[in-house]
């Protein structure tokens, strides 16, 4: 009987222990990042629903701090902020203790992109001349190294989901490319390259007539292998790219991938306002979010909670609300006497 006890006692104790990690691995965060902007300045705020006060201030009003965004462990968050005239990126922990990354060459950060090992950070900078102007810095040993030619102003995308691949534009062509090595491969006229979190596609937009849609660039896999490197090989790209919504010009404001990339969220105004709306890649099923007199902006998406948070004019500025995947259950998280520009969560 002693015996038994004894390993019962154990297995008792091994799961509660497995619980209590599993538990703690599945914990959904749901801290937010925003950037708040009082007239002409910007400052970092951590809302932290549930808690009372449930935000306070990262960055003060001594500074311009803006785009916010995590590391997507979620560990640390990084953000740009100028002091005396020059733009450097910070990274920070939740306590609000940052550090600078180095910018010797004194370039103006115009925007970033962790990969998702959360271990490096695509960093795109003002252009000095003939200079690269994206570069990747590399967080364990502090290293930036260029990734774009020295001769062209590159515009920063994203990363691919298996970190061996970085998107940018550059003269309104977008090409991937190997962050650490050479190889650079051209994939379509275009802009504002996103690349799916399930690795399959690649979304982007074209300006014409002054109206901006979104296109697709399907089977990405085959794409990097069979379309070449110089910008007139485009033999390949009509068996892989189509546009979404072929027979509608929605004047796309801003999108991004939602539900592991099988859906897109984005904001249009072809209502004459800009609304929140969500396309299936699959059946090319498309659904109106929002529906309202007011302008919606600044839309992030959270996988775990399937949820969307964005900001919206209703009550003549833009506070922060959050909804479910399908429009439902629309609630305010925050509301101030200013703006909020930029969320992440």
């Amino acid at each position: 009987m002693k015996i038994f006890k004894n390993k019962f006692f154990l297995l008792t104790t091994f799961i509660s222990i497995l619980l209590l990690v599993l538990s703690c691995s599945t914990n959904d965060k749901t801290n937010i990042l925003a950037e708040q902007q009082i007239e002409s300045i910007s400052r970092i705020v951590l809302i932290e629903p549930g808690k009372s006060p449930s935000y306070r201030y990262i960055t003060d009003l001594n500074t311009i701090s803006s785009q916010p965004k995590w590391s997507p462990d979620k560990k640390t968050f990084a953000f740009i902020s100028m002091k005396d005239n020059l733009k450097d990126l910070w990274i920070s922990d939740e306590d609000g203790i940052y550090s600078k990354v180095n910018n010797d060459n004194l370039m103006d950060v115009q925007s970033f992109e962790w990969s998702p090992n959360s271990k490096e950070i695509a960093i795109e900078y003002k252009s000095l001349g003939e200079s690269s102007n994206v570069f990747l810095y590399t967080l364990e040993n502090k290293n930036i190294i260029p990734i774009t030619r020295s001769n062209k102003i590159a515009k920063l995308g994203t990363w691919s989901p298996d970190n061996k691949w970085i998107t940018y534009t550059i003269d309104n062509a977008i090409y991937i490319s190997n962050p650490k090595g050479v190889n650079e491969i051209y994939i379509s006229e275009g802009e504002n390259p996103k690349w799916s979190p399930n690795g399959e596609y690649i979304i982007f937009s074209r300006t014409e007539n002054k109206i901006k849609n979104l296109w697709i660039y399907k089977d990405i896999d085959k794409v990097i292998k069979e379309v070449g490197k110089d910008k007139q090989n485009t033999s390949n790209e009509n068996k892989y790219i189509e546009k979404l919504h072929e027979n509608n010009d929605l004047n796309i404001i801003e999108f991004i991938w939602v539900y592991g990339g099988n859906k897109i969220l984005y904001i249009s105004d072809i209502e004459n306002n800009n609304e929140i709306y969500i396309y299936e890649i699959k059946n090319g099923q498309n659904k109106r979010l929002t529906n309202n007199e007011v302008d919606e902006k600044n839309i992030s998406w959270s996988e775990k909670s399937r949820s969307i948070l964005f900001t919206s004019d209703a009550h003549g500025r833009a506070d922060i609300y959050k909804m479910k995947g399908d429009g439902s259950d629309q609630i305010i998280i925050l509301n101030s006497n200013e703006n909020f520009n930029y969320l992440d969560w």
